[in-house]
């Protein structure tokens, strides 16, 4: 059984996959308190949830695209299992997750990982470790919501850190209504680096405090 706060059919508002229409199961509970976390209804909560049952509402959606979200995927002992369970059935299966976690042994590493970095401004940064994203393949992602200027080059410092495998993509994003993107956009340029400035999309489209989008 998995403790699951709720599954949805929506569009998948960050990563390289935004936009795309996307069926998300949510898993309950998460040892972390980002400042600016817009899912805290997923810390408690939630229903017990067979595995087979969240492949077979999966398979009902009209999307070859699941992610697992939370809450925080990689402490449900059930996710290989789950995972597994989807690949064999076809989807594309995206694991979003906070980085504060090594990657589950026995995870069916055909899945994709997007990795988030904490930033100061989250008031998590305490948590990231650079060895854990070195455990990152071609395939996965690294994502970072930052509040400013500070949370950028943070970022930028640490991800050096980490020394990503060639290829994984990193994209940021503005913190929603209290960063520019216009701003965002102007320290990548500035940069120099090779980074994907998006927006959190489901924030656009969408009411920012609904639940299941």
């Amino acid at each position: 059984m998995m403790r699951i706060s709720e599954t949805f059919f929506s569009i998948q508002g960050e990563s390289t996959f935004a936009g795309w229409p996307c069926f998300f199961i949510r898993t309950t509970g998460c040892p972390l308190r980002c400042r600016w976390c817009d899912t805290e209804y997923a810390f408690t909560g939630g229903t017990d949830r067979t595995v087979e049952s969240l492949i077979a509402e999966a398979e009902r959606a009209p999307t070859g695209l699941v992610e697992i979200t939370g809450g925080e995927p990689f402490v449900a002992p059930e996710l290989p299992v789950l995972v597994r369970g989807l690949l064999e059935g076809g989807k594309t299966v995206l694991i979003e997750t906070s980085g504060a976690f090594p990657v589950p042994a026995g995870l069916d590493r055909r899945c994709r990982i997007i990795m988030d970095v904490k930033p100061p401004g989250s008031a998590m940064a305490h948590t990231m470790r650079p060895e854990i994203f070195r455990d990152l393949r071609t395939g996965d992602e690294v994502k970072a919501v930052l509040a400013g200027r500070e949370d950028f080059v943070w970022a930028m410092d640490f991800l050096d850190r980490a020394g990503l495998v060639e290829g994984i993509p990193v994209t940021v994003s503005p913190v929603f209504g209290e960063c520019s993107p216009e701003d965002l956009a102007r320290w990548v340029l500035e940069s120099g680096r090779n980074l994907r400035v998006q927006v959190q999309l489901h924030k656009i489209l969408f009411d920012p405090a609904r639940r299941g989008v």
